[in-house]
């Protein structure tokens, strides 16, 4: 049955990276259904976007004449900001920094604007006026977006001035005050986000607990038979009773970094079983892996283009910093050492609790006994764990419909309205 046609325009606003990749599900089963669907795909998110068969919208798209202002303040924050690898294109980089700016300056001045980008850089952006110029040139009907300070909040704001229903999807780290999310309607991960967004202000009737979409393809390769022995396991010598790590790294070199390399540098003369498969982060420097490889020795080697699904099935263990990587490895029920500055994961409300998936380092000290503590398991130990977070963690295939569904209620609930 067809949506309402009175009621059925959606308008998405997303960042690139993991945002852009929650969305993209719920879209195409929107679009499926029959919804019309406007995408704001913003900075990195356009390529996604278009790769899913999406033509997204930019702030060049908004762009008008008389902002001479804006376009003077876009190129010159371009000259230093614009990533030609990532962006769209030079011209939207110029577009989305130059009206953001003038917005600061209308919101704050013009030294408050200087004081404030001085201080946050695009993070003090909030662009409201750019995000009306949207809204009114698609007149949507309900807003789809997730948990970005920016544009992001901004189009929850302008939603709500204009007596829009939103729907807010939280992504796997988006707790965090600076990341608030003022929805009608949040969609959370996991059930243990709720009481913390409580806490936050947010009444709990409407939350909703979807899972991420992020993830649902674990649950896919789940449903699939397991490999045989990985090529690059055998061919690194690794025997099938070894215990093999895979440490996952950032794509820059830090504090973080150098605690997982101490701590494996104290751990593995004591313990001969144990190797590691060193994965550069792929917009990192190899020759950051390279380096790791040089201080751990011949009990570590160089994994890079293995797809990470197979190389997390591979290994028995994972080795991170707060990733969403390590989430992906304890869906799929293995071993997963964390390394932090603090001890702030349950401010995620990710269970670390639940079916002793995981360790937390913030020390080296810390890190030795964690990684000491890491066993030799079982496939079916594995597949236990794995089967058992899955379904706590609502990773089941099913996680854009819900969140689909969450959208579709609130155009419901808008006809109601607007019946009664």
């Amino acid at each position: 049955m067809l949506p309402n046609k009175k009621l059925n325009r959606v308008l998405a606003v997303c960042y690139g990276g993991g945002h852009v990749l929650m969305l993209i599900p719920v879209l195409k089963h929107l679009v499926s259904l029959g919804y019309e669907v406007h995408v704001l795909g913003l900075t990195t998110a356009a390529t996604p976007l278009r790769n899913a068969g999406f033509d997204p919208l930019g702030f060049q798209d908004i762009i008008r004449p008389e902002d001479t202002q804006a376009l003077a303040h876009g190129k010159r924050l371009a000259t230093e900001m614009h990533q030609g690898n990532k962006v769209n294109s030079l011209k939207e980089s110029i577009s989305y920094l130059g009206l953001s700016y003038v917005d600061l300056e209308d919101q704050l001045g013009i030294r408050g604007a200087e004081l404030a980008f001085e201080q946050k850089g695009r993070q003090a952006f909030l662009p409201l006026n750019p995000i009306r110029r949207f809204f009114d040139q698609i007149q949507p009907d309900v807003l789809l977006t997730t948990n970005s300070p920016r544009a992001e909040l901004a189009s929850i704001h302008v939603a709500a001035e204009r007596g829009i229903p939103s729907v807010g999807v939280l992504d796997l780290f988006g707790l965090q005050p600076y990341n608030d999310i003022p929805a009608d309607n949040v969609c959370v991960p996991f059930k243990q986000a709720v009481s913390i967004l409580v806490d936050r202000g947010l009444k709990k009737e409407n939350l909703v607990v979807t899972g991420n979409p992020n993830f649902e393809w674990v649950h896919e390769f789940s449903l699939k038979k397991s490999q045989p022995e990985s090529f690059w396991r055998i061919q690194h010598q690794v025997e099938p009773e070894d215990l093999l790590a895979l440490y996952a790294m950032k794509p820059n070199w830090d504090q973080h970094e150098e605690m997982i390399v101490s701590s494996l540098e104290k751990v593995l003369p004591q313990r001969p079983s144990l190797k590691v498969a060193v994965r550069p982060h792929p917009n990192g420097d190899r020759s950051l892996a390279e380096n790791v490889i040089k201080r751990l020795g011949k009990a570590s080697f160089l994994n890079e283009n293995t797809p990470l699904p197979l190389t997390i099935e591979s290994c028995d263990a994972l080795i991170t910093h707060k990733s969403t990587v390590s989430v992906e490895a304890a869906l799929l029920g293995r071993q997963v050492a964390l390394f932090h500055s603090n001890h702030d994961y349950p401010t995620h409300g990710i269970p670390l609790h639940l079916f002793d998936w995981g360790s937390f380092s913030i020390t080296i000290d810390e890190g030795i006994n964690a990684l000491s503590q890491l066993k030799k398991e079982s496939t079916e130990t594995q597949h236990q764990r794995g089967k058992a977070i899955r379904e706590a963690w609502n990773c089941d295939g099913q996680s854009h419909i819900r969140i689909a569904n969450v959208v579709i209620q609130a155009l419901k609930n808008k006809k109601a309205m607007k019946a009664a």
